[in-house]
């Protein structure tokens, strides 16, 4: 099986942390998902079209991701502080 292609909106990478360390563990769980694209979130909750998508708490901040399974690609959706 070919390996997972993870994609992530380049406006998302300015959301990300400035902290090294977080942004650090962030990339890697998001590297991690070419290896394991349907690694659950600690969270579900659904877009407009009713797609289920999952939400990977890191640190201070949620990552929002789905994996198209038919294409094998992971969309990385949203990285926001955990709070908002």
């Amino acid at each position: 099986m070919a390996r997972t292609e993870v994609y992530v909106h380049a406006g998302l990478v300015e959301a990300m942390p400035r902290q090294r360390h977080q942004r650090e563990r962030i990339m890697r769980f998001i590297c991690n998902l070419r290896d394991e694209p349907n690694h659950p979130g600690d969270f579900t909750d659904r877009d407009d079209t009713q797609r289920i998508r999952q939400i990977k708490i890191i640190g201070d901040h949620a990552i929002t991701y789905w994996h198209d399974t038919p294409v094998n690609i992971v969309m990385v959706v949203d990285i926001r502080h955990a709070d908002h």
